[in-house]
């Protein structure tokens, strides 16, 4: 069985929802700080998903040196800390059945409201931030325009010979509507400093971008989580409704569909596929204009931009944007 991660944006006037499940993280530069939209549940870096599936018995270990399963006991091993059965190295995806029940579709939600002069959403996965900081990823591209970006990025990676993974990119520019760039917006908020020369000028440590909620609130680039929940934890309910099986019982229950006996549903809503789906009939969910594209190579360049009218909607998945009710999110 295979699975995926998810990161998906949704922008509402001048308000941000992020939801992430997994490791392809997203970060928010506003030209002179950052901040990481997403909480990532990536084993190695997250102490409390550790304890959780520790908790719950599972077999954490990094990959043993014979390349054919999790390290012994006090092995050192290679790589980062893995989950077994699987070698999973997140703790959350949504698919990834035969990795077991601990392994949730279940995602991290922020909320923050965006800066009015604008701001640019750095999304990728774990092949780019396996190789590169956040800080260094904004850094790399911030005075240049979204489709000079992702190539930026792209590049990078590519050079890098320690890439062992594919990389998705995906640079969003949210700008007021008056057609002002982002490369104007961040030089504006962080003027590029002068060369201070010298001989040992290239042997000077690079400075992390500050954190935005660390920027004192009536200094520019400050900005604060409205929300900031993991739903596991928040809607304990979500997880006892989840039904999740192992890849043998599912192969049960497919064996038995087709022979002509009754299945049982596995899906991830379980018993609550159906009333959540008249719920929605019921409701009218409004529906949305949307076109798949290459996640390589998106972009939105500075003529596409929110209006930051109340009124106005846009989402941005991995692998799909959107582009309702005036917002434009389109490919570079």
């Amino acid at each position: 069985m295979s699975g995926t991660t998810v990161t998906a944006t949704i922008v509402i006037g001048y308000l941000l929802t992020i939801a992430n499940i997994g490791d392809s993280s997203a970060v928010l530069d506003t030209g002179c700080s950052i901040l990481e939209l997403t909480g990532s549940h990536r084993i190695q870096s997250n102490p409390e998903e550790q304890a959780r599936l520790r908790g719950a018995g599972c077999t954490l270990a990094p990959l043993g040196f014979h390349l054919q399963g999790p390290a012994r006991q006090g092995e050192l091993g290679v790589g980062p800390l893995r989950l077994w059965p699987g070698g999973l190295c997140v703790s959350r995806s949504v698919g990834d059945l035969d990795a077991g029940p601990e392994v949730v579709p279940l995602p991290h939600i922020r909320q923050v409201l965006l800066p009015s002069n604008g701001a640019r959403i750095i999304v990728c996965s774990d092949g780019v931030w396996d190789l590169m900081s956040l800080s260094k990823a904004v850094k790399l591209c911030r005075f240049k325009p979204a489709s000079a970006a992702t190539a930026a990025l792209m590049g990078a990676v590519s050079r890098d010979l320690r890439l062992l993974d594919d990389a998705s990119i995906i640079v969003v520019d949210m700008l007021p509507s008056d057609g002002t760039s982002w490369p104007t917006v961040a030089l504006k908020a962080n003027p590029k400093p002068e060369k201070s020369g010298g001989l040992f000028a290239c042997f000077r440590p690079e400075l992390d971008e500050p954190d935005s909620r660390d920027v004192h609130s009536a200094a520019p680039g400050h900005l604060a989580f409205l929300a900031d929940l993991d739903s596991l934890r928040v809607y304990p309910q979500m997880r006892a409704a989840l039904q999740r099986t192992h890849i043998q019982h599912l192969a049960t229950v497919m064996n038995n569909a087709v022979g002509g006996k009754p299945g049982i549903d596995y899906t991830m809503h379980g018993a609550n596929k159906v009333s959540l789906y008249r719920g929605y009939m019921e409701n009218g969910m409004p529906r949305t204009n949307s076109s798949s594209t290459a996640v390589a190579d998106v972009a939105s360049d500075g003529a596409n931009h929110s209006n930051h009218s109340a009124h106005s909607a846009g989402a941005l998945v991995v692998s799909e944007t959107s582009s309702p009710n005036g917002v434009m999110l389109r490919e570079a």
